[in-house]
């Protein structure tokens, strides 16, 4: 009775003692045991209690719950075969043994596994291992882990499991061909999801496809959806061929995700920049549909109230005033209305296409607003590197709708409005004869479908342009009106002068024209300092310090080195 009254009171102590151990307790009581254990049977019966405690909460072998654990008890570093075996005090041979069950914890996501360029064989070649964020913050509170599903998941869902898989590989380092087969794995296993769908109708190759969707995970979780080399090399970290391929790729536009119009460079102002990239509307738009992604703001041509335009007097050279001054004629209402019906009398096109070029700063863009105001007439404003979309088809689609509405603001509006191309180098330049990747064919068809508008126009379109070698002949053609601006004459510089500065002299305004040959533009920026300085310092501004501004703004002067930065 006695020895069945002991065994009683240890077994009630024993459960006791299960119910008071926590996860946390099990993995410092495996770990302290292991230690220099060289994982003999005596180790074993030793720590078997908190390691059948973890066997029973988490539904796994006594091997994988002693790796977990040692694991665990150094979470915050990365740890090789070789170092675990120092620390167990055990043969690096007798850990080969416990691969298969390394390998159980790495696919249901307890432990990462960190490869290393290292050509020894697996698994002594360096590779490291480390327990996952999820799994740690699940022994920290005593709750057990449940491996994220990847099926049936709703496209939020998706994106979060996506996030979730690219924080791993940002902060834990899972390293890459793992990271990639468990995105391919996301992929495969939510097939229903129209997004996913759509992104493997476009057949893109692995790595392309890894580096869409890193780039789709920035857009969606940070709102950030502009790429930079950092980004792309926190992906490939560790992979430094791959991390060159693709750049290489993206820098040169070579990569299929242009071809596909699924990146595009970033654009300023017009032009694309090399080292900063973007996801097309396309992606925006159609792709990423119901995640709450704002579509880029497109240039919805808007008209300018001829009304609105402030007044603003502007200096030409002889042969430039003639020009404007023809053409302001031509543009009043009365005048041009009765031009257009005696052309179309003729059987002669009724349109009017103007070329405004030459050097930035000359008064190009202010004159067509000049214009419009002078003549009464709205103007419909086109932003071209918003147009000219990376997405095939589409850029197309909006030269196309473009000019649609602008043919219907003309038939609407008593007085045709202005439709106004602004720095359109981009678009007027030579097409490409040999094109064959297909964004130069992209480029080439826009250009083809503005030369036709060009041709068949009603209205007036003024371009301007600070290139004109490089335009194409064709498009030389189209443009009836072509007015050269050049820098102003000594006369006109000296007139602009006292424009923007009032109280300037007549003398030192001579003296400024005659010293520094700057275009209208530069000599604004000089006028805006100047304005500054005398709210700054309640002064008027000495001409010595008006000709400090001049050379400040003349980057070109002998012996002056351009500093880079601040």
């Amino acid at each position: 009775m006695a020895q069945e009254e002991t065994k009683r009171v240890t077994k009630r102590r024993e459960v006791e003692e299960q119910k008071a151990l926590t996860l946390l307790d099990a993995v410092e009581q495996i770990a302290e045991q292991a230690q220099n254990s060289a994982l003999s049977e005596a180790f074993f019966k030793k720590a078997a209690k908190p390691i059948n405690y973890i066997v029973e909460r988490l539904q796994i072998s006594d091997k994988q719950a002693m790796m977990l654990a040692l694991l665990a008890n150094f979470y915050d570093e990365w740890n090789t075969l070789s170092e675990l075996t120092e620390y167990l005090g055990c043969k690096r041979l007798h850990l080969l043994r416990y691969a298969p069950e390394l390998e159980f914890l790495r696919k249901n996501q307890y432990i990462r596994i960190r490869a290393s360029n290292n050509s020894a064989p697996a698994p002594f070649n360096g590779e490291a291992y480390r327990i996952t964020r999820d799994a740690l913050c699940a022994i920290q509170h005593n709750e057990t882990f449940n491996c994220p599903t990847y099926s049936g998941l709703t496209i939020t869902e998706f994106f979060d499991r996506l996030n979730d898989l690219t924080q791993q590989r940002k902060d834990e380092g899972l390293e890459y061909s793992l990271f990639a087969e468990e995105v391919f794995e996301l992929i495969n296993a939510n097939s229903s999801l129209p997004f996913v769908g759509k992104l493997k109708s476009l057949n893109l190759p692995k790595e392309d496809m890894i580096l869409l969707l890193w780039c789709c995970d920035m857009l969606v979780t940070e709102d950030d959806g502009v790429i930079i080399p950092h980004d792309i090399d926190t992906l490939y970290n560790g992979m430094r061929r791959l991390y060159r391929r693709q750049l290489s790729a993206l820098r040169e536009q070579q990569s299929l995700l242009f071809d596909r119009g699924l990146l595009q460079p970033v654009n300023n102002d017009g032009m694309g920049r090399h080292d900063a990239y973007e996801l097309t509307s396309y992606v925006r738009n159609e792709l990423l549909q119901g995640l709450g992604v704002e579509p880029k703001k497109k240039n919805d041509n808007k008209l300018l109230p001829s009304s609105s335009i402030v007044a603003k007097k502007l200096f030409y050279n002889p042969k430039e005033e003639r020009s404007l001054m023809q053409l302001s004629s031509l543009l009043e209402p009365e005048q041009f209305d009765n031009i257009c019906t005696r052309l179309e009398e003729k059987g002669l096109r009724r349109g009017f296409a103007c070329l405004f070029y030459g050097a930035p700063g000359t008064g190009k863009t202010e004159t067509v607003l000049q214009l419009a105001r002078k003549t009464g007439r709205d103007l419909m404003q086109v932003n071209v590197s918003e147009i000219k979309s990376m997405w095939v088809g589409e850029s197309e689609k909006n030269i196309k709708a473009l000019f649609d509405r602008y043919r219907r603001l003309v038939k609407e509006s008593e007085r045709a409005p202005i439709l106004f191309f602004n720095e359109a180098d981009a678009i007027i330049n030579k097409r490409n004869e040999n094109a064959e990747r297909a964004v130069d064919k992209m480029e080439n068809s826009m250009q083809n479908i503005i030369l036709q508008e060009i041709e068949n126009l009603e209205g007036i379109l003024i371009a301007t342009t600070n290139l004109t070698k490089n335009m194409d002949k064709a498009f030389e053609r189209r443009f009836l009106y072509k007015v050269e601006f050049e820098k102003p004459s000594l006369e006109a510089k000296q007139h602009i002068w006292q424009s923007m500065l009032p109280s300037l002299s007549a003398t030192d305004a001579e003296i400024l024209a005659t010293k520094y040959d700057f275009s209208g533009g530069q000599i604004e920026n000089i006028a805006r300092k100047h304005s500054v300085e005398e709210i700054l310092t309640g002064h008027s501004v000495e001409l010595n310090r008006l000709i400090e501004f001049c050379n400040e703004e003349r980057l070109d002067q002998p012996g002056h080195r351009r500093r880079i930065g601040f």
